[in-house]
């Protein structure tokens, strides 16, 4: 009974720190934040902060590691079940606003660079795997591939971040049909 009293709570201490940099996030800039401010805003000692991470950074790392994990299954799962893209994106959004809070601020003008550039990595790696393939447009070599790549990349994550800048007003399906109307019907 001990070790899962300790789960427990080493599992509430986590969604602790993970809501309080949530909350700090909201009025701070990411360089502003510092660990003394998200013990004081989650009610905990440094030293329980330190069980869990290094620093601030190793937080967030670990955090978006475990969010873009999710991400990938769900996005590994709308391909298998073949649901389109629209859907695919849908369900995305709808993520983003319920579970990666943490993450929209870390990726709006108030994150860090450095976050916002592993994102980046993340969307290149799932346009490779899961958007390329199922493109209907000719591609005549890798350096094509490549641009096209980080164009739908730097899109999406451009788009993403000026949907939560704005307060994401627009609604999941709004922000959707809109993308349809910028990327002609044949890339997906």
């Amino acid at each position: 009974m001990k070790n899962k009293e300790k789960d427990i709570r080493f599992y509430r201490t986590k969604e602790r720190i993970l809501g309080a940099m949530t909350e700090l996030l909201k009025n701070k800039n990411f360089h502003q934040v510092t660990v003394k401010d998200i013990c004081e805003k989650a009610e905990i000692s440094r030293s329980g902060f330190y069980l869990h991470y290094t620093d601030k950074y190793d937080l967030v790392e670990k955090y978006q590691l475990e969010l873009m994990t999710q991400v990938n299954c769900l996005i590994e799962e709308n391909v298998k079940e073949k649901r389109s893209m629209e859907e695919t994106l849908i369900k995305l959004l709808y993520f983003f606003l319920n579970e990666g809070q943490l993450l929209a601020l870390l990726i709006s003008n108030k994150g860090s660079a450095d976050i916002q550039d592993q994102v980046k990595k993340v969307l290149q790696q799932n346009a490779t795997k899961n958007i390329i393939p199922h493109i209907d447009l000719p591609l005549n070599n890798e350096s094509e591939k490549h641009y096209l790549v980080i164009f739908f990349s730097n899109a999406v994550l451009g788009i993403l971040q000026e949907w939560i800048n704005t307060g994401q007003k627009e609604k999941p399906e709004e922000l959707v049909q809109m993308i349809n109307k910028f990327i002609p019907y044949t890339f997906i």
